[in-house]
Formats: structure tokens, sequence, C-alpha cells
């Protein structure tokens, strides 16, 4: 899938928020890289997830009809597992050995929902939509990372 397609642009962001935890991982010894990883992937993860909920659920809705609501709803609901985990990460000091335990869960819940995400709900919406309409999406969501302060 492209990255000019909503589609594309969601799964780029799931495979770099999985690099960062990655490479976190591989930089066990080195606390300042993992420091500045773990920063990192909070902003990113941040971003992502605010985009997400402004321009891609609304659309689910918009575009999937009642179907939709249920799946932004869903989606919505594992957000706030995952933002409580990033508010608890980003509170507990890298050195600190409960930091690991909690990325480690933030992530099995991540990816729990990145496979939903993607296995289900992002070929059900472009099947529903055109390829302009996705492409279009696919700015509005960049641009609402951009406008996301971290």
């Amino acid at each position: 899938m492209s990255s000019s397609t909503i589609s594309g642009i969601v799964k780029s962001d799931h495979i770099a928020v999985n690099e960062l935890y990655k490479n976190y991982i591989m930089s066990q010894g080195d606390i300042k890289k993992q420091e500045r990883l773990s920063i990192q992937f909070r902003q990113e993860l941040t971003k992502h997830s605010t985009a997400e909920e402004t321009i891609l659920y609304p659309a689910f809705e918009q575009y999937l009809g009642p179907d939709g609501k249920k799946i932004a709803d869903q989606d919505r609901n594992e957000h706030e597992t995952v933002k409580k985990l990033l508010h608890l990460l980003g509170t507990t000091p890298v050195s600190n050995p409960q930091h690991r335990i909690i990325f480690s869960e933030l992530m099995t819940n991540l990816n729990e929902h990145i496979r939903s995400e993607e296995k289900n709900n992002l070929s059900k919406f472009e099947s529903a939509i055109t390829v302009d309409l996705s492409a279009s999406l696919a700015q509005a969501f960049e641009q609402a990372k951009l406008s996301v302060a971290v």
C-alpha cells in the first residue's frame, strides 16, 4: 500500500514506532540512548494517535456508517489504555527497571491494536472510499501530526 494513501501513512507510522522500540531494546545498557529513544517513541506515538483520533476515526464513522462508529469507538477505547501506559512510561525514569516492563506492556497493547487496525479496519475502509479521498485523508493525517505539540 502506497504511503500516499491513508492506510500507507498509518502503516508507515506503525513500522516507525516499532523500530523505535526495537532500537530501545537493542540499546540495553546505554541509558542516554534509551532515554532519547523513549522520548522519541512517546512523541511519535502521541502525534500518530492524535491524527488517528482527529482524522481517521471520524472518517471511519462518516464512510463506514454504523459499523464505522463501532470500529472508531473500539479503537478509541484501545487508545485510552495505550495513553495511560504512555503517561506512565513518561513518568518512570529509564534507569528504573519498571520502565522496560511498562514499555513492554505498552507494546503488547499497541501491537494488538495495530494488528486489528491493519488486518480489518484499514482494508475495509480503503474498499469503501476512493483513491482520491484516501490520498486527501493521508495528507490531512500528516498535517494533523505536524500540528501536535510534543
